[in-house]
């Protein structure tokens, strides 16, 4: 699973290190990969392994194959991705396309989201860090959103009563 957030420079070359967590959950797959590519609902690059592809590609499938959403996936996902060898110090070069979509220059900060990962340009996941606190803080209030996402009240009653999970969601970035 891919966890956690981290900052990694980019060099002239465009080529950026993994970090190195996440290299470790890509150890089982068939290719020393990730496959990337420039999200279609945002300036950011998503990314995973083998099965990451390989679930886009099923869930496009079952939609069939003259399905109007199928094909916009298929170009959006899997046409515009990329399979990104690792080097030998783990890192991978990313497409200049890729970085322009994502308005990456010097810096690119990788976001653990589960079973695949986001690449931000550092400055804009800062804000969006925050942004995205307070949207947790905020579903947290909503015993229906605490429901959905498996907790029921007894998680929101939790948060309501812990100044330091309150202040956790509240924390400004570093």
């Amino acid at each position: 699973m891919f966890i956690s957030t981290s900052e990694h420079g980019v060099d002239a070359k465009n080529r950026v290190s993994v970090p190195a967590s996440y290299r470790a959950v890509l150890r089982g797959d068939p290719h020393d990969a990730i496959y990337l590519f420039p999200h279609f609902s945002g300036q950011y690059l998503e990314g995973g392994g083998e099965l990451f592809i390989q679930q886009y590609r099923a869930d496009i499938a079952r939609l069939g194959r003259y399905d109007p959403l199928a094909q916009v996936m298929e170009v959006a996902v899997l046409g515009a991705a990329r399979r990104l060898d690792f080097d030998s110090t783990g890192r991978i070069t990313v497409p200049k396309a890729f970085l322009e979509h994502a308005k990456i220059s010097k810096k690119a900060t990788f976001v653990g989201c589960g079973s695949r990962f986001e690449i931000w340009n550092a400055d804009k996941q800062a804000t969006r860090e925050q942004e995205m606190r307070q949207a947790a803080a905020k579903f947290m209030q909503d015993p229906e959103q605490v429901a959905r996402l498996g907790g029921g009240q007894d998680l929101a009653a939790l948060i309501g009563n812990s100044p330091a999970l309150a202040d956790l969601l509240n924390k400004e970035p570093t």
